[in-house]
């Protein structure tokens, strides 16, 4: 009789312990929301930028970058990070409970002060999303400092954000220079000067991004770094004491 008995526990414990694993993979899926739904419901714009296969979120004062399967995310000049990777599903990206808090608390500090007692209408986000257009983009070198001139043109009065990023070595990922906040004046029209330090390694490839609200169509361009300036120099660009030339 105790034999059996003891039999049974034993059984009943395994089948416990069996559901217990199977359930958490769902427990854990259910985890994870849609960042398409949960973007206009707490007031970002929501950019999809296939360069870096991440989601831009954007707010006034706000810029937010989630990446697809990497737990590190930017917050404005920023770097935070995340125990669950979002994930890519559906033409979607899907963010963990812990980012998803932590969008929800940047979004109510960056709220402005009537939004945060009264959220926006309707019709405030529908004329938003009504900006329809194209950006134009092109960089010219400063040549006087190590900074470039990004100028374009695009709807008048419409918020952007210009990247910067550049392919230093082939074994190296994409990095992250810079990113500038600028609008359109009542003509469609930008400019901004842009620093490309500590950047200094001539020949580099540079890629200069351009987006905005969602319906407006982003731009991109590239140009390889220069020597800034005839007074600027690096020893990295230096031949090393025993260079001999081959002749």
């Amino acid at each position: 009789m105790r034999r059996s008995l003891l039999a049974a526990v034993v059984q009943f414990s395994t089948i416990a312990l069996a559901l217990t694993i199977v359930a958490r993979p769902a427990a854990a899926a259910d985890q994870f929301v849609s960042l398409a739904h949960l973007a206009p419901e707490l007031g970002y714009t929501y950019t999809w930028i296939a360069s870096e296969d991440a989601v831009a979120l954007t707010r006034p004062g706000l810029y937010v970058l989630v990446r697809t399967g990497n737990p590190l995310y930017d917050v404005n000049d920023s770097v935070e990070s995340t125990v669950q990777a979002p994930q890519s599903r559906n033409n979607d990206v899907y963010v963990g409970s812990a980012l998803a808090a932590r969008l929800r608390a940047l979004a109510a500090k960056y709220a402005p002060p009537g939004e945060r007692a009264d959220p926006p209408s309707e019709p405030v986000a529908a004329a938003v999303g009504t900006v329809h257009g194209a950006l134009a983009l092109s960089v010219a070198p400063t040549k006087v400092s190590d900074a470039v001139v990004v100028s374009g043109s695009g709807p008048a009065n419409l918020p952007l954000t210009i990247s910067l990023s550049a392919d230093i070595v082939r074994d190296m990922p994409r990095v992250l220079l810079s990113r500038t906040n600028v609008r359109t004046d009542a003509e469609g029209n930008f400019s901004v000067t842009i620093a490309t330090a500590p950047l200094h390694l001539q020949r580099t490839l540079v890629l200069v991004s351009a987006t905005s609200l969602p319906g407006v169509s982003e731009a991109h361009t590239s140009f390889v770094l220069g020597k800034p300036s005839p007074n600027i120099a690096h020893p990295l660009d230096d031949f090393p004491r025993d260079f001999l030339p081959q002749l």
